[in-house]
């Protein structure tokens, strides 16, 4: 009896090894191939590569997108952003009345790891809010908002400093002032950034942090009449915490 006890116990044992091994692998290969949904996007409406977009001057903007295209097909897609130095060249969605939804669904709403890079309706479209925060998934494999986490170097956040989001006739460019990391609150519900006194004691908190692994711009003037970005993706080693890139509204080019 006790054999057969045994030999039960061991084919659960080898049983329950298969799942998790069979688990163990599915994830594997999602984070290993996670983001290539954007890649075939790029590819497929022919999004310009970031050495053949012209420097921002005077006249039409060039926007490498054809956004037309692109929204017949995602719908949910209103902009596109791009960070020079990284691999951050994703589309950014809204799903209105689902905040949630992009956190665990790619563009074409396949339930994926990765999610997509978005934004919450608290904030308007057109990025005229005092601070948009923009939201991507830390993905092992360096896709979405890991490359934020390249800020904690000085001198890549030095080096580094510009943002472009482009929108169908318009692009702006913006500037990273601070780079930090901050705890897992939720900005847009935790402060009203259109009151003014509320807005810049928020700045002054930003501008004055002084964590060793933070970065600051203090050079870089930012006040209550400026427009910021929030990029925020997950930390490293903490789950209760974030990790905070933002940079402020230099030029619209339309």
């Amino acid at each position: 009896m006790k054999k057969k006890i045994i030999v039960i116990f061991g084919i659960i044992l080898i049983v329950a090894g298969g799942i998790w091994g069979y688990f163990g692998l599915f994830h594997y290969l999602a984070e290993k191939n996670a983001g290539n949904i954007y890649e075939d996007m790029k590819d497929k409406f022919g999004v310009k590569p970031l050495l053949q977009i012209p420097t921002m001057g005077e006249g039409e903007p060039e926007v490498p997108i054809d956004f037309a295209s692109l929204t017949a097909q995602y719908p949910d897609i209103y902009a596109w952003i791009r960070v020079p130095g990284t691999r951050i060249d994703y589309p950014i969605v809204r799903r209105e009345g689902d905040n949630d939804y992009y956190v665990t669904h790619t563009v074409d709403g396949r339930k994926r790891i990765e999610g997509a890079i978005f934004t919450d309706d608290y904030n308007s479209k057109d990025f005229g809010d005092p601070n948009t925060v923009i939201y991507g998934h830390n993905m092992k494999n360096g896709s979405m908002f890991k490359a934020l986490h390249k800020y904690k170097d000085r001198q890549f956040f030095d080096e580094h400093p510009e943002v472009f989001i482009y929108q169908e006739g318009r692009v702006l460019r913006y500037k990273v002032f601070a780079a930090y990391t901050y705890d897992d609150r939720h900005i847009m519900m935790s402060f009203d950034f259109e009151n003014e006194i509320i807005f810049q004691s928020y700045l002054n908190s930003v501008l004055t942090n002084k964590d060793m692994r933070s970065n600051i711009d203090t050079t870089t003037s930012v006040t209550t009449e400026d427009k910021i970005i929030t990029l925020c993706t997950c930390s490293n080693t903490n789950e209760k915490e974030r990790y905070l890139v933002q940079a402020v509204l230099l030029s619209i080019q339309e």
